[in-house]
């Protein structure tokens, strides 16, 4: 199962990956290119829930949905926000000034896109909430 949630991850985030470049940078849309980033996503999630799950303490199981929501909210906006800068940086184009509002669109949507994907992590499967132990 946790197999399947790492796959799961890695595939969205490669294909938001592609179509954020595709949207931002099309001069710089390639699928490897785009895997890259999604295994740098994923490598990002995999830090940061580990920092999440070794800070977190213990949760109570009514505080669990609250806590899910403002904990990872905050890490996600950072993790998506360290994409936008890693690809900005490794994609200059001259002259090319991305939109703001597609950068702000790709972040918010990479944000719901690490939420549904919670959907597959092994407590997501069981109807719970992966709360310190998700691939943010």
């Amino acid at each position: 199962m946790l197999l399947l949630y790492a796959v799961v991850k890695f595939v969205a985030y490669s294909g938001w990956c592609y179509l954020g470049l595709s949207l931002i940078y099309p001069g710089a849309a390639r699928v490897t290119f785009a895997m890259k980033l999604g295994a740098l996503r994923w490598l990002l999630g995999l830090l940061f829930g580990i920092a999440a799950f070794m800070f977190m303490g213990s949760i109570s199981s009514d505080a669990v949905a609250k806590t899910y929501v403002l904990l990872y909210t905050p890490l996600r906006a950072i993790e998506w926000t360290i994409m936008v800068i890693f690809t900005w940086r490794t994609t200059r184009v001259e002259g090319l000034v991305p939109s703001y509002r597609l950068v702000a669109l790709w972040i918010a949507g990479g944000m719901l896109l690490s939420f549904v994907t919670d959907l597959a992590s092994p407590e997501g499967l069981s109807g719970k909430f992966c709360v310190g132990r998700c691939l943010c």
